[in-house]
């Protein structure tokens, strides 16, 4: 049995990890004073992404709600979204994180994602 539970049909991995701003938004419900964060973007898809930053914030036991400023284009996009997973390497701590798209972007992120495969900058698996 595959123990993949992804649905979407494409991941996108990032030839060289984007650099950004994250902003934690909520520990449990509790907003958190804006601070942000560096974080590196590996892959994205259409629902999540993997990225990873220097906290080490347990999500099997704290809910943890994010915003990105992401501009991997021209375009620079919003996203928010809630960590699901973690793994620990080295100093730095990678994270799954759910996207949560506005109806209003659903369309966008895709269209970014097919025009950084097509520019070479993001392989597809």
């Amino acid at each position: 049995m595959n123990g993949n539970r992804r649905t979407e049909p494409f991941r996108y991995t990032l030839k060289e990890p984007a650099t950004f701003d994250l902003h934690i938004l909520t520990i449990n419900g509790i907003p958190v004073p804006p601070k942000p964060v560096s974080a590196q973007l590996y892959d994205i898809s259409r629902s999540g992404c993997r990225l990873s930053i220097p906290l080490n914030i347990n999500p099997d036991v704290n809910l943890v709600r994010i915003g990105m400023d992401m501009a991997l284009s021209s375009e620079s996009m919003y996203l928010e979204g809630t960590l699901r997973w973690y793994t620990e390497e080295s100093d730095t701590f990678h994270y799954g994180i759910q996207l949560d798209i506005p109806e209003a972007d659903k369309d966008r992120l895709p269209k970014m994602l097919r025009t950084l495969a097509g520019e070479g900058k993001i392989l597809v698996r």
